[in-house]
């Protein structure tokens, strides 16, 4: 893909105005953080469109969360498998192409496969529609005790949208978690469209 396709195909990933959550859950910023952190597992389901400035990429993921272990699946447009993750923030191992990579500095090694800055160990939260608390951020509130957007770590995490997930620990208490989530990185452009959510890692 030509740069300017590929400029125009970033300029969409962003174009779409923020949109109000479906439903509310009542709850403060400091109450959903609080549910959401504790919950033990969860996983999440959806599609992803990257743009960069020299090529664009669209697939689904799927993204298993277990305490502080991690798996994530990312497919191409007709499943194939592009990339598994799997393991903690400190300790990795990555397939991608039929290669497989243990890395022990994740973030670093992470970031040099891919060829632009990731910071895994935040994404977590990101996900959660939380900033990671272990750095400083740069935070704008959103509608009903949302984040709209959240500046931390070189990348700016936009929420478009957000939609009504039920937590059955916390007494089948719907908790708004996001629904779609911009993030940038100098010309990085990525988009993420979560489908389902839900508490609980199923088996595969």
């Amino acid at each position: 893909m030509t740069r300017g396709l590929a400029a125009l195909a970033a300029a969409a990933l962003l174009s779409a105005c923020a949109t109000l959550p479906l439903g509310n859950d009542g709850l403060s910023f400091e109450q959903r953080r609080d549910r959401l952190q504790s919950v033990p597992a969860w996983q999440m389901h959806g599609r992803l469109a990257v743009a960069t400035g020299d090529g664009a990429f669209q697939g689904s993921f799927n993204w298993r969360q277990d305490a502080d272990a991690l798996e994530l699946a990312v497919r191409g447009p007709f499943g194939n498998g592009v990339l598994e993750v799997n393991g903690t923030p400190s300790a990795l191992t990555v397939t991608a192409r039929g290669d497989t990579r243990v890395l022990e500095n994740p973030e670093q090694q992470l970031s040099e496969l891919l060829g632009w800055w990731l910071p895994v160990g935040s994404l977590h939260a990101w996900l959660l529609g939380l900033p990671d608390p272990a750095f400083g951020a740069s935070t704008e509130p959103g509608a009903d005790g949302t984040l709209a957007k959240v500046e931390q770590r070189l990348w700016t995490v936009a929420y478009v949208s957000y939609q009504l997930a039920s937590v059955p620990a916390q007494g089948a208490t719907s908790v708004l978690v996001p629904k779609r989530i911009d993030l940038e990185h100098g010309e990085l452009r990525l988009r993420l469209t979560i489908d389902d959510w839900h508490t609980g890692v199923a088996a595969r």
